[in-house]
């Protein structure tokens, strides 16, 4: 079993019976679906929330019932991934563009479980990409501007519209940052719908390289 397939199995741990069970987005959640589709006694008491389009697709293909958001007073628990994971267990996510939904989904959970491969683990966020950042696309031209004026490089995600129909901007810090810091500043900025920066959550990450499991509670 490869890293996606290891951390799969262990997150299903998490679901029990009679659970309403958020769905991250990604690759690896994609694994988990795969997975729980073929839990039968436990898919048929259970029902789920989709951070994304994709993401309800896929288990309504596996057979799993999707309901909207709004028609559950509680999510039990939400199985997600991760772009990047610091040591204090941040996160930085956005990478296939579902961050709103996926943060609103996971502040909605009793329990929020990431599950990645090690090559997420990094030593600072952001890492290896940009900061990806959800804004209007009206008046999305000074928005990003405001955005640079904290100190940002922006790029515009070409040919891509969020599920909510809006654009991402990915943005990489000129100089070191302070994380909630940032986060709060782009918050303020209007036009800017909601960042990738998942900070001071708690979270049991479920991480593999591939021979090992490694769960770490923050």
């Amino acid at each position: 079993m490869d890293k996606k397939g290891l951390v799969a199995a262990e997150a299903i741990k998490y679901v029990n019976k009679g659970n309403v069970v958020g769905l991250g987005s990604g690759t690896t959640v994609n694994e988990f679906i795969k997975l729980l589709g073929t839990k039968e006694e436990i898919k048929k008491t259970i029902v789920c929330v989709a951070t994304s389009i994709a993401t309800e697709n896929l288990a309504r293909k596996v057979g799993i019932r999707v309901i909207d958001i709004d028609l559950v007073d509680r999510i039990d628990v939400t199985i997600d991934g991760a772009d990047e994971i610091d040591p204090d267990g941040n996160l930085l996510k956005g990478g296939g563009g579902a961050l709103t939904r996926e943060k609103k989904v996971a502040l909605n959970s009793s329990k929020y479980v990431i599950i990645a491969s090690n090559e997420k683990l990094v030593e600072k966020i952001p890492d290896h990409m940009g900061i990806p950042i959800e804004i209007l696309k009206f008046g999305a031209k000074s928005t990003i501007q405001k955005i640079e004026d904290l100190g940002m490089i922006c790029r515009v995600r070409e040919n891509f519209i969020t599920d909510n129909g809006n654009i991402i901007c990915d943005c990489i810090p000129e100089n070191s940052i302070d994380l909630r810091e940032t986060n709060d500043e782009i918050k303020k900025i209007n036009g800017v719908v909601e960042t990738g920066l998942f900070l001071d959550m708690r979270k049991i990450v479920i991480t593999s390289d591939g021979e090992n499991v490694k769960i770490t509670s923050f």
